[in-house]
């Protein structure tokens, strides 16, 4: 959670370390950037609209005797100078707040977005070693219920890693977390105490996890063992436990280095089942930053339960693998809503420079109605969906430059229709008379009709500043549409 504070407990927090730590090493590190943009909008303000942003992060880490290391991550609550709400950039006006002269109450604006102290020793002369932090935690003990993206800086109390005792390496953790209770006016925050165990080693040839994490009175467990039974056969295999809504995860794989029929082929079968109500506190929810997915392992399978496998070999320097999938598909209230069955197979291969792969794929659905899961509402599939990709991609020489080009097609059926999707990449570094390592790059989509593409030119300067000119035509949402000129610098310290 983050905390207000002044410059003076600042002080008083180095003033009360410094003794105890004895002459310590203060490092201050952080980062100042910036962006400009300047972007097409209304005929207005010369029929174009600029916006800039600065960003700031201070961190402090002490070191001395001991072994002791303390950290301390500083970050403004408010840092949007240039943004007025009276005023729209997107309408072409300008904004009317400025960087400088800008008051400002320490008490009010600073705050503390990570703070702890760490050390690594014994408790006691001739003790184990152990490492031991107070203040904000970083539990990162497995995906399904203590995952490090969902615990950094929410949690604060104490942990200790490594420690061992014999074979086993433990870690355990107790702290306490603010989250929201209600809803609309009724929300409140409630302090939950929070606490778990982790532990980890090989017994007997067998690699073996295990996690216990109690949030207020609800209790998360997670655990996998991996063994190799015979020479080439691997087997893997997860659980976890949900108490609070009394919801269970698994999943089984077996891979196979070398079958006994085809000496160069290798496979792997797999089993999983997620219960569709499985959503520990702390579980991993990561997203793909570029196209706004969930990647999670329990986003990815939430609802599915069946088997799985593929088996892969190379043949006359071609890489095939062929897979199949059947799973039923149940939404947030456990309902059987379908099933699926897959079955497919991948090419790649390199010719005469050329990379070039291929694959097919069969989907049989019978989730053929939107359905509820999680936090999340999916649309329904097609009865029988076929898809054919082809890609093809090589590096070559223009002039005195080294292009990287690439060629993607997709073709899926449903029913008598036919869906293609075209795409064309290409990249290059050049140096001109005056600028050098110039990056050039150009995107061509073309879906459903409509074409889409987007070109871009970077450079950065001797003095630091990187300049991009783009241009985006419905190609990407992480870019203005238009023309788009940005300029930028930045600064570790």
């Amino acid at each position: 959670m983050k905390r207000l504070i002044s410059i003076l407990a600042i002080v008083l927090v180095l003033a009360v370390a410094a003794p105890v730590m004895g002459a310590p090493i203060i490092n201050v590190g952080g980062s100042l950037s910036t962006e400009f943009q300047v972007v097409p909008a209304n005929p207005i303000d010369a029929g174009i609209s600029a916006t800039s942003d600065l960003h700031l992060e201070l961190s402090m880490e002490m070191a001395g005797g001991h072994q002791v290391r303390g950290y301390i991550g500083f970050a403004l609550t408010e840092w949007t100078p240039l943004e007025n709400e009276e005023e729209d950039p997107e309408a072409g006006e300008m904004n009317g707040k400025s960087l400088t002269p800008r008051p400002l109450n320490l008490m009010d604006s600073l705050t503390i977005e990570k703070v702890y102290l760490e050390t690594t020793g014994a408790f006691y002369e001739g003790g184990p070693v152990l490492t031991t932090r107070f203040g904000d935690l970083e539990v990162d003990y497995s995906p399904y219920i203590a995952h490090i993206s969902e615990t950094d800086g929410v949690i604060e109390g104490v942990q200790t890693s490594g420690l061992w005792l014999g074979p086993v390496e433990l870690a355990g953790f107790y702290g306490w977390a603010t989250r929201q209770v209600g809803e609309g006016e009724e929300a409140v925050d409630v302090r939950f105490v929070d606490l778990g165990i982790f532990g980890q080693g090989e017994i007997e040839g067998i690699a073996l996890q295990g996690a216990a994490v109690k949030t207020g009175n609800d209790i998360a467990l997670a655990g996998s063992a991996q063994i190799a039974p015979a020479p080439g056969l691997d087997i893997v295999g997860s659980a976890a436990w949900d108490g609070a809504n009394r919801a269970t995860v698994a999943k089984v794989e077996a891979g196979i280095g070398e079958l006994p029929m085809l000496p160069e082929a290798s496979a792997k079968v797999s089993f999983r089942s997620f219960d569709p109500l499985f959503d520990p506190i702390y579980r991993d929810d990561s997203i793909d930053k570029d196209t706004d997915k969930d990647i999670s392992i329990v986003d990815i399978n939430a609802g599915k339960r069946g088997v799985g496998g593929e088996i892969s070999t190379e043949f006359m320097g071609v890489q095939l693998t062929g897979k199949a999938d059947w799973h039923e598909q149940r939404d947030i209230n456990r309902d059987v809503v379908g099933t699926r069955t897959m079955v497919g197979a991948d090419a790649a291969m390199m010719y005469e420079g050329f990379d070039i792969t291929a694959g097919i794929s069969n989907v049989w659905s019978t989730v053929n109605e939107p359905y509820a899961i999680l936090d999340r509402d999916e649309n329904g599939d097609p009865a029988r969906k076929t898809t054919l990709t082809l890609g093809v991609s090589r590096d070559f020489m223009v002039g005195p430059a080294l292009v990287d080009a690439g060629y993607d097609l997709e073709l899926s059926t449903t029913g008598s229709g036919i869906d293609s999707v075209h795409e064309v990449a290409a990249s290059t570094v050049v140096d001109f008379p005056m600028f050098s390592d110039v990056e050039i790059s150009g995107n061509l989509k073309y879906a459903e009709g409509e074409a889409t593409y987007m070109g871009k030119v970077g450079y950065t300067a001797p003095s630091g500043i990187e300049f991009i000119a783009s241009y985006n035509r419905g190609y990407t949402a992480k870019r203005a549409e238009g023309l788009a000129l940005t300029a930028g610098m930045g600064v570790e310290f």
